[in-house]
């Protein structure tokens, strides 16, 4: 798996089945993503970022984060 930045900004995960089109906040949790950071890390740091409220984003990072791991695209 690699994710790709266009240069329009866009986000895609490459896969080995094909790929899959990121939106903002999905591309910046991916980003960090990087084997140091828990999901309530990368959550908190997306709020900052992002400007929202500390637990805002902490449920869809855990849902996104989750999901790519049960397909197989992201190592826990």
């Amino acid at each position: 798996m690699r994710l790709r930045r266009e240069p329009d900004g866009s986000a895609t995960l490459l896969v080995p089945e094909g790929i899959v089109s990121l939106n903002e906040t999905a591309a910046a949790a991916l980003a960090l993503a990087d084997g140091t950071r828990d999901d309530d890390d990368i959550a908190a740091e997306l709020a900052r970022h992002f400007d929202a409220p500390d637990g805002a984003i902490a449920e869809d990072v855990r849902t996104l984060l989750g999901d790519l791991a049960e397909r197989g695209f992201l190592t826990r």
